[in-house]
């Protein structure tokens, strides 16, 4: 392999991490599973280690990728809050304490649950909690204490005899898995981890405090320094006196066979624990060592992860079927034979997109490999048995017309598309634009086949005569309805209105930096070329979309009628 091909390859390594990483601390979204994850990271690992050339401050082997949120005061670490590294056979487990042992000479190492939450660190002056960092970049986090506060298992006030002017304490806030069932009803959050980091980072305290979060504490600070306490046992039996909980099954052990009896006991009541679990942690117990060994920036070397590996199991397609977006993505579903993955029925997968559905050629009655990945989201890993006939979608499945199948993601680009027009209609209507309350995607199939409704902007004609006509609607919803749309024209906001548009690249958040920047709906509409080239936080990439969007006839008519409809 030439050094350009090799560069090329670790900058595409490192962009999947970064946009990987996006998804899961920003987004709150496991788009891939932890294997697959740390063998991204691992792989990347060697070729910098092989080809130092392309080794770079920014490497996601080196920093920890993290985007901060606006809404909170970003506060540094005392000592640096770093990330584990994870490994999941038990050689390398195996190869990582003989050299310790060897090198330090270590009696025991203590291990603890690895609980699927957030990092967390506390801190108390003078006994009272003040301040509560999120691990962040490892270096800076953010204060979080309004939030911490509606926890009720972290003490605001240690009830100690001794005044301790600067504590920290560093542990794990989690939610139980009967709350976590509770509030996931719809499937939202990809798993308990990001459920707990989108409470911890909310603006709205009642939603906070409905979600009974919970906290154990794994290490304790003090002054500063990690040694008052000769090993990390101890430093536990300390931090429990002092009224925080602890992990109940942490275990001491020598031996490594040792060990991998407690992993694989763990792995047997795994489904008894009362919350999420995703592996152990193996620390060396004495403070004293761990301060010898010198971390990286990014991890802490003196513990491991051993993580649990993914549940696989053999299913066989029955159906495949599709959606569409409502900027015309098309989305095979695929529906299997239903299946249980640790006590979770999955009868169906989303499949990516056309392009990916047909490399694989996939079809009804081969018999697949599921995994649940990020032992939430099932994914189809591997097909084991194939069906003879070719499957080879290249028409789109909603208004039959020609799609280009060599694009990276294939679109329907057909403006009367059907399925598209119910989506665009459904998205207009959802909270995130005018929050029309009554027309979810059934009644908008009903006004569409009634003839009640063409296109958006006939949501705003619709009157009650018409409405009482079609099945099912009767004189209550057709009420809440109409109050609704009134409602919505009233009290809307202009970043609701672009981000209502589905305009490429532009979604929520960047709708509202638009909106800052422009100030009314008639800015927007006046918009041209030099004015978007210079909006403040708006990258080129989606300045280019807005452009694309104001340049098309049919899109100026549609901005012209909803100004009249508005602000006239």
């Amino acid at each position: 392999m030439n050094i350009k091909k090799i560069k090329k390859k670790i900058l595409k390594i490192r962009k999947k991490i970064k946009i990987y990483s996006y998804y899961y601390f920003y987004k709150n979204k496991n788009i891939i599973s932890n294997e697959k994850y740390d063998y991204l990271l691992k792989k990347l690992e060697k070729l910098e280690k092989k080809y130092p050339l392309f080794k770079c401050k920014n490497s996601p082997t080196k920093k920890i990728y993290y985007k901060f949120i606006k809404n909170f005061s970003i506060k540094k670490h005392n000592i640096p809050m770093l990330s584990i590294k994870n490994f999941y056979s038990f050689n390398k487990i195996k190869k990582y304490i003989n050299k310790i042992k060897k090198i330090y000479k270590i009696k025991n190492f203590c291990c603890e649950l690895k609980i699927d939450g957030m990092a967390i660190s506390l801190i108390y002056k003078n006994n009272f909690l003040y301040k509560s960092l999120t691990r962040g970049n490892g270096i800076y986090g953010e204060n979080v204490i309004k939030n911490i506060k509606y926890i009720n298992s972290i003490p605001k006030y240690i009830n100690s005899k001794d005044k301790i002017y600067n504590l920290e304490i560093r542990g794990e806030i989690y939610i139980s898995k009967k709350n976590f069932l509770k509030i996931n009803k719809n499937k939202k959050f990809s798993n308990s981890r990001n459920i707990v980091s989108g409470t911890i980072r909310h603006l709205n305290k009642k939603i906070v405090k409905k979600r009974k979060l919970s906290f154990i504490a794994y290490d304790i600070i003090i002054n500063n320094n990690r040694k008052n306490y000769l090993t990390q046992y101890e430093s536990l039996k300390k931090i429990k006196k002092l009224g925080f909980k602890i992990d109940k099954k942490t275990k001491l052990f020598n031996k490594i066979n040792n060990i991998k009896k407690y992993y694989n006991k763990i792995i047997k009541k795994k489904k008894k624990i009362k919350f999420n679990i995703d592996g152990i942690v193996i620390k060396i117990n004495n403070k004293f060592i761990q301060e010898k060994i010198k971390n990286n920036n990014k991890y802490i070397k003196w513990c491991i992860a051993w993580k649990f590996k993914s549940k696989k199991k053999i299913s066989k397609v029955k159906n495949i079927i599709f959606e569409i977006s409502k900027n015309g993505i098309i989305i095979p579903i695929i529906i299997i034979k239903k299946i249980k993955i640790q006590g979770v029925k999955i009868k169906k997968i989303n499949f990516y997109n056309l392009n990916y559905l047909n490399k694989t050629k996939i079809n009804i009655g081969d018999n697949v490999i599921i995994e649940r990945s990020g032992n939430v989201i099932p994914k189809i890993i591997k097909i084991i048995k194939k069906n003879k006939k070719k499957y080879l979608i290249n028409k789109c499945p909603f208004c039959n017309k020609k799609i280009n199948i060599n694009e990276k993601i294939p679109k329907c680009y057909y403006n009367k598309c059907y399925g598209k027009l119910i989506n665009n209609i459904v998205f207009f209507c959802s909270k995130e634009a005018f929050n029309i309350i009554g027309l979810g995607k059934k009644i908008i199939k009903k006004l569409i086949k009634y003839k009640c409704i063409k296109n958006i902007i006939d949501i705003f004609n619709i009157s009650k005569k018409k409405l009482i006509k079609i099945p099912k609607i009767k004189n209550k919803l057709s009420n809440r309805i109409i109050n609704s749309i009134n409602i919505s024209k009233k009290k809307i906001k202009l970043n609701n209105i672009i981000n209502s548009l589905s305009i490429p690249n532009i979604g929520k958040y960047s709708s509202i930096k638009i909106s800052k920047n422009i100030k009314s709906f008639k800015n927007f509409l006046k918009l041209k070329k030099k004015n978007i080239l210079r909006l403040n936080e708006i990258s080129k990439k989606k300045q280019k979309s807005i452009i694309s969007f104001l340049n098309k006839k049919k899109n100026i008519i549609f901005l012209n009628k909803l100004n009249k409809i508005l602000f006239l």
